[in-house]
């Protein structure tokens, strides 16, 4: 309920009138600016103040507009402006709807140039605009080449159809609309396309997606722009003054126009405070405004979610809903417009279905009221055929009207429950079934827990999409593994999906995978739970069920282990293999977690990635066929392999041996016998041993580039190693710290570039290994800083640092989980803190999400042994995040 009364609004309206009287002042900028820019204040202050208090958005809208006509039609009397000239608004502030920063755009028109004493008059309106604070976009044009110009630019004759007169010449206005109408320019056919194709251009720069964690609320398919491009086609073709004369017209449903209009409405909301937060015409709903947008909009955190969630979740839910009734409305607008231009290709499927211009129609309209199954049955149809457009828009239509015959009695009906697994045993062949089957609403109908993640944002810089929009391309990435044209791209993971028999089984344990997310909890255990009483309500096989259980529970497991254990240690297999079990876990756990990591954000999947889970995979596959064992002897067996490559390089056995008799065990069983091999060759090359050396190759499958740095140990080495390549823009996977008995250190880092990839280009090696001798060369001022920018989101997030300790049973020394806020040269500064707590550091494994880290390290006192005690370990918890914190 609006604070503001009746009265007090009636007061406001009066000071404003008051201030729009000029009498007594001069035309002089010096003399009008003071009294404009206390105009715009109260003006501004009066709409923020009566936004906080719940004024209707549908009212503030307009008022701001409102606001502007009367100051600009002050203006333009006071400066005697000729009335020959015609003020005009175009484009947002033409249709009236003006936000607290949006562009006041103009068009000043007059029937020929301008005289030098116009001229001037009107620059200095323009002027006084701009000096006032305004956002002004002005034209100033003559009739004839106005009108040349919106024949020649589909984006100027949108704005003119727009334009809406506000001094002046009235009847020079009329002429240009008469100019500039549908039978002079641009008619409807011409003015389709153009349009249509500017949203397909537009749509791309979104990637075709409504749930971009930064949204743009005009821009963004199923932003304002997309009712705004069903308006312009109305008019252009129906010529309606408003939206609401196309329900007389049956062009849209009462029940679509006032859904649309909710959602607009809810969207002009966002814009308001958006525009508010920012102090600017900020469009993009960037983590920078949301958090201040979502309390100026009066939403509160609770326990289970955040108020930007909440904010964000009504938004994209918003921006689906507009989306989808824009299609439709585009959709028969098409043929209603293009119509003749194309023959209509109409193919039998059977007595309920057939093929119009390769999209599913449904014969009967009422066909989804009078058997409700049909609402499963159409999605089967289009999984079937890749080669469909989709669904018409009278059956999509239907669809939406018919959703309420998703009751109770239909779920529990046994011929429904087959139709829904089924259509996940076909799902391999299509994916936009799957978007269909959710943007029409029927995929949360039937299952209840979907709703519940439609629109659900995760406040963070990891996850690119909503829960519900990354379970799709997650089940789109599924698809593409079933592909054979595709093989390439994927050629483990598609021969593993290509032979499963029951594909219903990884396309429902996707489906499942974070069903639980948002409610608190562990979102794992809480999808297993969903999972079981779903397999169990549809009757499915017990195998069947339990393992796509299995499944939602365990999704995160192989991810994790890949990125925060030693994959090369046989004990690490071993354990893996005891938790998978068998190898048809193994296969669809594998093909899950990549789908899942490719479908969380653009930059997450990278060939490191691929290349650790392949190998995880591979090796845990070979155990569990008992093809290799843990064994005592395997850094033996390391030991040779390696002798014998180095003797066929021309290497002497002597030196070989004079060289290893400082390393233990320990160095040949955490590295690949060609690592082994490659790291000593380095060292036997250099002309004096103890020189420092920096190799760099690429790791197997060009994944990832290997850093050797062989070099006397120092205090802060490891620190100024990693300031080194974070400042040369690496980002460093994983590190194996080892020093050997002679003092010497063996260290390794596994980096990628800063587009994801293996270092290729040598000139920028050669820059590396110089800088790094150059840092490590110093007695005592190394380098363990980093001068490098910090992503601007990044200080919208509040991450507490937690480091955790425990002891490691795979190596017998100490593990500890840092989980931190991402910040540059956090490794050199984690390192600094080591050194100050006396730890030394054995391997760390690096792994990012967003704008958090959980970073993996293993580590030991000086003398090697583990940290037990817990006072030792409060102190380098202190340390570190002392360190951070600075």
């Amino acid at each position: 309920m609006p604070v503001k009364t009746n009265q007090q609004s009636q007061l406001v309206i009066k000071q404003l009138a008051q201030l729009l009287d000029f009498s007594g002042l001069s035309t002089e900028p010096h003399a009008l600016l003071p009294t404009l820019k206390e105009y715009l204040d109260v003006s501004n202050q009066y709409l923020e103040e009566s936004f906080v208090n719940g004024t209707n958005i549908r009212v503030l809208v307009p008022t701001r507009s409102k606001h502007i006509d009367k100051l600009l039609s002050a203006l333009w009397k006071h400066l005697q402006i000729d009335e020959s000239i015609s003020l005009i608004a175009v484009g947002g502030y033409g249709r009236g709807e003006l936000h607290p920063q949006s562009d006041i755009d103009l068009l000043i028109l007059s029937q020929k140039a301008l005289a030098s004493e116009e001229q001037q008059k009107i620059s200095r309106l323009i002027s006084l605009l701009w000096d006032a604070r305004l956002k002004v976009g002005q034209s100033v044009r003559d009739l004839k080449s106005c009108v040349k110009l919106a024949k020649e630019d589909v984006t100027i004759a949108t704005n003119l159809m727009e334009a809406r007169h506000l001094c002046g010449s009235s009847e020079l206005f009329e002429k240009l609309r008469e100019a500039t109408s549908p039978k002079k320019i641009w008619k409807a056919k011409d003015f389709f396309v153009a349009k249509t194709t500017e949203q397909k251009t537009r749509y791309k720069k979104f990637d075709g997606s409504s749930f971009d964690l930064e949204p743009n609320v005009k821009s963004s398919p199923g932003g304002l722009r997309d009712i705004h491009l069903v308006s312009w086609i109305s008019q252009r073709t129906y010529f309606p003054k408003s939206l609401p004369e196309l329900v007389k017209q049956n062009i849209i449903t009462k029940k679509e126009y006032y859904t649309l209009v909710k959602c607009q409405l809810y969207i002009w909301r966002v814009r308001f405070a958006l525009h508010i937060v920012s102090g600017k015409p900020e469009d993009r709903l960037l983590f920078d405004y949301q958090k201040a947008a979502a309390k100026l909009m009066g939403y509160k955190d609770t326990e289970t979610s955040l108020a930007v969630e909440k904010m964000m979740k009504k938004y994209y839910r918003s921006a689906l809903v507009i989306r989808n009734i824009c299609d439709i409305l585009l959709q028969i607008m098409e043929e209603d417009i293009l119509g003749n231009k194309f023959k209509k290709e109409i193919k039998q499927i059977d007595d309920k279905f057939q093929i119009v211009n390769q999209r599913i129609d449904a014969i009967d309209r009422q066909l989804f009221v009078k058997e409700p199954s049909q609402l499963l049955r159409v999605f089967h149809y289009v999984a079937k055929d890749d080669s469909l457009k989709g669904i018409t828009a009278s059956t999509l239509r239907s669809i939406r009207a018919a959703r309420y015959k998703i009751t109770k009695t239909f779920l529990n009906k046994p011929e429904n429950k087959e139709l829904f697994v089924q259509f996940w045993h076909i799902m391999h062949t299509s994916s936009r079934a799957m978007f269909l089957m959710k943007r029409s609403g029927v995929l949360a109908d039937y299952l209840k827990p979907f709703r519940q993640i439609t629109g659900q944002m995760q406040y963070d810089m990891f996850h690119n999409y909503t829960v519900d929009e990354h379970t799709l391309f997650l089940l789109k990435n599924l698809s593409e593994f079933a592909d054979p044209a595709l093989n390439d791209k994927f050629p483990v993971c598609s021969e593993i999906m290509q032979r499963q028999e029951y594909p219903e089984v990884i396309f429902l344990a996707g489906l499942f995978h974070d069903i639980a997310k948002g409610r608190g909890g562990d979102h794992s255990e809480l999808g297993g739970v969903e999972a079981k009483e779903f397999w169990q309500r549809h009757n499915m096989q017990q195998e069947h069920g339990e393992m796509i259980e299995w499944l939602v529970a365990n999704h995160l497991n192989m991810s994790m282990i890949a990125q925060k254990r030693d994959i090369s240690d046989p004990k690490v297999i071993e354990n893996f293999a005891s938790i998978v079990g068998n190898v048809w876990r193994l296969e669809l756990l594998y093909i899950l977690t990549v789908a899942d990591i490719r479908a969380t954000s653009h930059s997450l999947w990278n060939s490191w990635k691929d290349s650790l889970l392949l190998n995880l995979y591979l090796n845990t596959y070979a155990y569990l066929n008992e093809q290799t064992k843990p064994s005592a002897e395997t850094w033996l067996e390391s030991r040779e392999q390696a002798m014998t490559i180095l003797l066929e390089k021309g290497f002497q056995e002597a030196e070989i041996e004079d060289l290893w008799q400082h390393l233990d065990p320990q160095y040949f069983t955490r590295r690949k016998v060609k690592t082994i091999a490659w790291q000593t060759g380095k060292i036997l090359s250099q002309q004096n041993e103890k020189d420092i050396i920096v190799g760099i190759k690429s790791t197997p499958q060009r994944s990832g580039s290997e850093v050797f740095v062989y070099s006397p140990d120092k205090e802060n080495l490891f620190a100024a190693l990693t300031a080194t390549l974070a400042q040369h823009g690496l980002s460093i996977q994983a590190a194996n710290i080892y020093t050997a008995k002679n003092g010497f250190c063996y260290d390794s880092f596994f980096v990628l570039d800063e587009e994801g990839k293996a270092l290729r280009n040598e000139s920028i090696k050669s820059q590396i290994k110089s800088a790094i001798v150059a840092n490590v060369s110093k007695d005592k001022a190394m380098k363990v800083s980093v001068q490098r920018m910090m992503p601007r989101q990044f200080k919208y997030f509040s991450i507490p640092t937690d480091v955790q300790f425990t002891d490691d049973e795979f190596t017998g020394y100490t593990r500890m989980e840092l989980v931190a806020r991402d910040q540059p040269g956090l490794l050199a500064t984690v390192g600094r803190a080591f050194v100050n707590t006396q730890v030394r550091l054995h391997d760390a494994r690096i792994s990012t999400f967003g704008e958090k880290v959980e970073d993996t390290f293993i580590i030991s006192h000086r003398d090697n042994t583990p940290i037990t005690d817990e006072t030792k370990r409060d102190q380098i918890r202190k340390e570190i995040t002392e360190q951070l914190k600075n």
